[in-house]
């Protein structure tokens, strides 16, 4: 898949943080967008190839309609981890334009059932999807290299060469676990590789598209594409056709030989006459790189297909209703099992989900929140206490670890008969500190714009008013609430590092 040990050589370039970090500090915090949110977009189909094949190493997938629900059932998984981070996430599919042959290798098409059921319960998460004109990572990149999401989850490389800005190699299951940023920018200043190198890179080492030369090794191709023969060879294919194009490619493989076999530039660890030798005149192949220079989008000339809806990718809250029905028909849970299944890997997301929406309202007075959706209306009344001590993650990322009521989700999924016990509505969380000062902002206050203090540190007696967003935009100051809940405020907002709020339900 992609071009052999490309994230070898783009190792050096990479960050490592984790989504949930990258999230709220560049989404939810920066707020760029106005929606405190990150719009990330996933290539799906190599989510499911992932899953597929870690079935068959262990032994478990089947074919048909078992095997199916069981990828079903762990994207279902994945789904619920993503809800823990202030994301938009759009999946994309590959569309039927896409090369039909890819490393020699005839392109597998998913079972329409799976890819069907799949699109629902994306759809009952509050995520979005949609069918690329032709390979989803070219859709990809051309909207992330437009602006329009900020982020791609892929394990191919072959976004960047399609123009991509943001790739994310996530290394784990959960969003607070690292993963891997790399931006085109980081690229260039690191390993000396922009868009136009990465295809030179790719059409000597070969990729998805096709072989490459015979006798190229990783170094000889990275030092040449470092070295421009990219740029001129983009200009080449880019500016000119016919006689002309001809006539410069031969100038341009000259020029590649004569490196090649003098290192003029210093760049190559020895000489390579034997591989200047094997440059011939189809070298390089056009068809390819055209491939990776106009590939089939949404944006190409002359298409007339469904264009990506961007301007209502925002932040939604998942269904209960629509999930809890979906596990009943496709996993077969049902009664306790469904209950536990919900408890342990959705009801958390739902509560992240609903606390980080912008639409999110706090009513200091009972201590509730409450969001537009049916399914997010939770908590009457909260006690406030103080106890255990907060943490951060591997980047400092400050979070606390909040104790909600589920009583509703339960009463949304019709399991009100199953819940016995009161450890069965209650639910632990963890939240992003910055998130939560946000969601208990007092809705009815007056909002005074004031100077932006670069820290969450604990505020002193004189600035016992403030509720800092401690963002990049201005903060506000409350001026008009109520005793009861300016007193909440305050026990947040004054609260140590070292400390934690706990809203339980009030039996």
């Amino acid at each position: 898949m992609g071009v052999p040990k490309l994230w070898e050589i783009l190792g050096p370039a990479a960050e490592t943080k984790s989504l949930l970090n990258l999230a709220t500090m560049e989404g939810f915090q920066s707020n760029n967008r106005g929606l405190r949110t990150l719009i990330i977009g996933v290539d799906i189909s190599i989510k499911i190839n992932a899953i597929i094949a870690a079935l068959q190493a262990a032994g478990v997938f089947t074919h048909g309609r078992a095997g199916e629900k069981l990828v079903l059932q762990k994207l279902f998984y994945h789904f619920c981890q993503l809800l823990l981070a202030p994301l938009t996430v759009v999946f994309f599919f590959d569309g039927p334009g896409r090369p039909p042959i890819k490393r020699g290798t005839r392109v597998i098409h998913r079972p329409t059932w799976l890819i069907q059921q799949l699109k629902a319960m994306i759809t009952a998460f509050g995520f979005f999807f949609y069918e690329a004109p032709g390979e989803a990572e070219a859709e990809l990149a051309q909207l992330n290299n437009n602006g329009e999401i900020d982020a791609i989850i892929t394990e191919d490389g072959d976004a960047f060469l399609f123009g991509a800005r943001c790739v994310i190699r996530t290394l784990g299951s959960s969003v607070q676990h690292s993963s891997l940023i790399f931006t085109s920018e980081s690229i260039e200043n690191s390993v000396s590789l922009d868009k136009c190198g990465l295809l030179l890179y790719a059409l000597l080492l070969g990729g998805d598209y096709g072989p490459g030369l015979t006798g190229a090794g990783v170094t000889v191709a990275h030092a040449l594409a470092a070295e421009g023969f990219g740029e001129e060879l983009t200009d080449i294919l880019i500016s000119t056709d016919g006689i002309e194009r001809q006539g410069r490619l031969a100038v341009w493989r000259e020029r590649l030989r004569h490196e090649l076999q003098t290192n003029s530039s210093g760049r190559l660890a020895k000489r390579q006459f034997k591989l200047a030798d094997t440059i011939s005149e189809s070298f390089p192949d056009v068809q390819v790189a055209e491939l990776y220079l106009n590939p089939l989008t949404s944006r190409s000339p002359g298409f007339t297909g469904p264009m990506p809806t961007t301007q209502v990718w925002r932040p939604r809250e998942p269904s209960i209703v629509q999930l809890s029905a979906f596990c009943s028909a496709q996993f077969d849970w049902h009664g306790d099992e469904l209950l536990k299944k919900l408890n342990s890997q959705l009801w958390p997301g739902v509560i992240f989900r609903m606390i980080s929406s912008p639409l999110v309202l706090h009513d200091p007075t009972v201590n509730r929140f409450t969001s537009p959706s049916t399914n997010a209306h939770i908590l009457k009344k909260f006690l406030v206490h103080k106890h255990k001590p907060a943490f951060e993650d591997s980047a400092g990322l400050e979070l606390y670890r909040v104790r909600m009521s589920t009583v509703n989700f339960i009463q949304l999924a019709s399991l009100e008969d199953v819940a016995q016990t009161a450890e069965a509505d209650i639910k632990l969380v963890s939240i992003p500190k910055a998130i939560l000062v946000v969601a208990m902002r007092d809705p009815s206050s007056s909002f005074t714009k004031i100077s932006h203090t670069p820290s969450m540190s604990p505020k002193s007696d004189s600035e016992d008013n403030q509720m800092s967003n401690n963002f990049d935009t201005d903060m506000a100051v409350m001026d008009d609430i109520d005793s009861e809940g300016k007193a909440l405020a305050r026990a947040y907002l004054s609260m140590a590092k070292d400390e934690v709020i706990d809203l339980t339900w009030d039996f």
